[in-house]
């Protein structure tokens, strides 16, 4: 059988969820495709799950490790993968993530019509109940129609696809980027600058998962993310000036003086409690503003 795709799966500590993820993958309308699951350090017990798993399940699946079998963050972990990739295309899904039977299929229809980006819906299923997958569901590309051409400051990785070449050419995403985001931020802008490909919104090829993360959880994520890795991608890709637009928020303008006294911690402060307790159609409205002061709070914590 010809492998069409490629699925790099990274994985830490995500046995259960990693059990569902593969039962997703053996309904699926097209089977020319092979897993490639990349362990990340995992203590859970995921390697004798997988090699029982493997041992019964009819899915192609080969299992990576790094060399130490120590934790080397999401991004070291997808390019575990780079040296065996050899399908025309592939796709980054999340371990938690459980893929729709038309899934890879798909992502397909979008990849074949030319060489482009196919970025897939990951929708949670307890969005109405989790105010930060209510948030997650406003963003993004999430605002756009199915097929509709989106930014390219719009690709995640947790579902992705792409044309193989792509992602060998740019050796992978940044492996020094171990903290909490901005991986897939800088990922795509070197895609954008190397290869500008059209980037379309594949809204039908659909994973589902569910949100573990409280607003607490994902805003201290936010801190961490303006502390660390927001600093590197500064620093690596001056250029970028857009990013998290710094352009404007490190302007010398009125308009950046404030947008700067807005984002002020104090302030953060009032729409992140707000956010909690009141309706999660407000909550959602307060919550890019208490986003951007915490991640400038983590910024100014290294300025």
């Amino acid at each position: 059988m010809n492998i069409l795709f490629d699925i790099i799966i990274p994985t830490y500590n995500n046995r259960d969820e990693l059990f569902h993820c593969l039962t997703g993958f053996e309904s699926q309308t097209m089977k020319e495709f092979r897993i490639l699951i990349c362990i990340d350090g995992s203590t859970d017990g995921t390697q004798e799950f997988l090699s029982q798993y493997i041992s019964t399940s009819a899915l192609n699946i080969t299992v990576l490790e790094h060399p130490d079998g120590q934790n080397h963050g999401r991004n070291a972990t997808r390019n575990l993968a780079l040296p065996i990739l050899s399908a025309p295309y592939m796709i980054c899904l999340d371990s938690d993530a459980i893929p729709s039977p038309q899934f890879i299929d798909q992502h397909h229809v979008i990849l074949q019509q030319e060489e482009c980006i196919s970025a897939g819906d990951l929708t949670y299923v307890n969005a109405d109940t989790n105010r930060w997958a209510a948030y997650l569901h406003t963003r993004g590309k999430k605002r756009f129609a199915n097929n509709a051409l989106i930014p390219f400051q719009y690709i995640t990785t947790g579902n992705l696809g792409m044309p193989t070449r792509f992602f060998i050419a740019l050796q992978g995403q940044d492996s020094a980027m171990r903290g909490y985001g901005g991986g897939d931020t800088e990922f795509a802008y070197r895609l954008y600058k190397t290869f500008n490909p059209n980037i379309y919104h594949a809204k039908e090829a659909i994973a589902h998962s569910f949100m573990h993360k409280s607003i607490d959880d994902a805003l201290n994520q936010m801190e961490e993310f303006g502390k660390g890795n927001l600093q590197y991608i500064r620093a690596k890709h001056p250029a970028f000036t857009e990013l998290f637009k710094m352009d404007v928020i490190a302007g010398n303008g009125i308009t950046s003086t404030v947008t700067r006294a807005l984002l002020h911690p104090f302030f953060g402060m009032i729409t992140h409690a707000l956010a909690m307790v009141l309706p999660i159609k407000i909550s959602i409205a307060l919550l890019p503003h208490a986003v951007m002061s915490r991640i400038m709070k983590g910024l100014n914590s290294t300025e």
